[in-house]
């Protein structure tokens, strides 16, 4: 998603125009998904002013579109980016007001894969560019246009699980934003979908890579700090709708620290997360969103405890525990393992400490703890069994 990244078209120049030398664009093999940009060649090449740059692709095959990605180390900066699409540039300008990714979009007609990309130099977002970037007609920003938070809101249902995903967008009307248009790509193909049905909510359900963006005008508050933006800001955002959801998630933890009776085990370390199990990193707690059969497994490591019963810990569904997994000592692995079923509401899983006392894990070994969880099978939400029973359908 491009939350926090926004890009501004300044115009269609010449190649003659682009005040880089030939050797600092990025071509070929320095286009694809994956790479990082001072890892390259000519200005970019080791220099710490493009940490944090990389280049990756979103879809696939005929779909693939170009994403520009911006780590935490551009926050606050912007960047001038020459595009070629065929023989024509364009000229953009990209500011990151927080980490976040931009799909390139090919302003005119032909292909949407770039044949190059040169970029400027990375400078403040309230300074001007370097002399041979700068223009009179675009100054610095004087007020951040991200002060209305975001204008699209993306909802997944959360009143029983989904067989497939299903995710309703709305754009907010916000006093201070004037929205001129809005447009929704699906697999980078326009869908027709208008601002008026995106105001109203528009409820996706069919598979596919999507990306909603909108053109609008910041007006300010009235105060000389925010005035008003110019028109044209572009803000988009990406989501996926799922066609054969098939959850599993992997983390551990290599954090040494204390678990008190009724205390989550965090798992700071992701391994495999294919997006479809959501994990909430303050409380612990995973989230089941689609129907079906889930095994987990998990395993702890402690060092010592202050308990009388050992080291026993056990998933929580909701609040409530199951299975107890136990270790007669207080200075060995304990593992576990359950199977939870989805049908109606969500349910929430945390692994949970069921000991009479505060358990110390680890110092020395590297992993600390660690949890699996992954759908074994299918199952189907209550309020569709309800109307197959209905209808005397088996």
């Amino acid at each position: 998603m491009a939350d926090g990244v926004f890009t501004i078209l300044w115009r269609q120049i010449t190649s003659s125009q682009i005040p880089f030398p030939s050797s600092d664009a990025l071509t070929g093999t320095n286009l694809a998904s994956g790479t990082v940009i001072n890892q390259t060649v000519g200005r970019y090449l080791n220099n710490p002013l493009f940490a944090g740059i990389t280049i990756s692709t979103t879809g696939s095959g005929g779909n693939a579109r170009m994403q520009i990605c911006f780590g935490p180390e551009q926050q606050g900066k912007k960047v001038k980016l020459y595009i070629t699409f065929s023989n024509t540039v364009y000229e953009f300008e990209v500011q990151v007001w927080a980490p976040g990714c931009w799909t390139i979009q090919n302003p005119g007609s032909g292909p949407s894969t770039p044949n190059s990309i040169f970029f400027g130099n990375p400078v403040n977002i309230f300074d001007d560019f370097e002399p041979g970037e700068s223009d009179p007609a675009h100054p610095p920003p004087t007020y951040n246009p991200f002060i209305p938070d975001l204008l699209i809101t993306i909802e997944s249902g959360t009143s029983e699980c989904t067989l497939v995903d299903i995710i309703k967008v709305t754009i907010n009307q916000i006093p201070t934003v004037a929205i001129a248009g809005a447009t929704v790509y699906k697999d980078g193909q326009p869908t027709g979908i208008t601002l008026a049905d995106l105001l109203a909510g528009v409820t996706f359900a069919d598979p596919g890579n999507y990306e909603i963006s909108i053109i609008y005008q910041y007006l300010g508050d009235g105060t000389s700090q925010n005035p008003a933006g110019p028109p044209g800001q572009v803000l988009t955002q990406e989501f996926t709708i799922s066609s054969i959801p098939f959850p599993h998630m992997q983390r551990q933890s290599r954090v040494y620290g204390y678990v008190v009776p009724g205390e989550a085990m965090l798992f700071d370390d992701t391994l495999i997360d294919d997006g479809t199990i959501e994990y909430n990193e303050i409380d612990g707690a995973f989230t089941l969103r689609f129907c079906g059969d889930y095994f987990i497994k998990w395993f702890i490591a402690s060092e010592m405890g202050f308990t009388t019963d050992g080291s026993d810990f056990a998933i929580a569904i909701n609040g409530t525990t199951d299975l107890i997994g136990s270790s007669h000592t207080k200075i060995s692995p304990t593992v576990g393992f359950s199977i939870v079923k989805v049908t109606g509401l969500p349910p929430t899983v945390q692994l949970v400490s069921v000991a009479d006392g505060i358990i110390e894990l680890s110092k020395v070994t590297q992993v600390k703890a660690g949890i699996v969880i992954f759908k074994i099978g299918d199952e189907t939400s209550a309020s569709k069994m309800q109307s197959h029973l209905m209808k005397g359908e088996s």
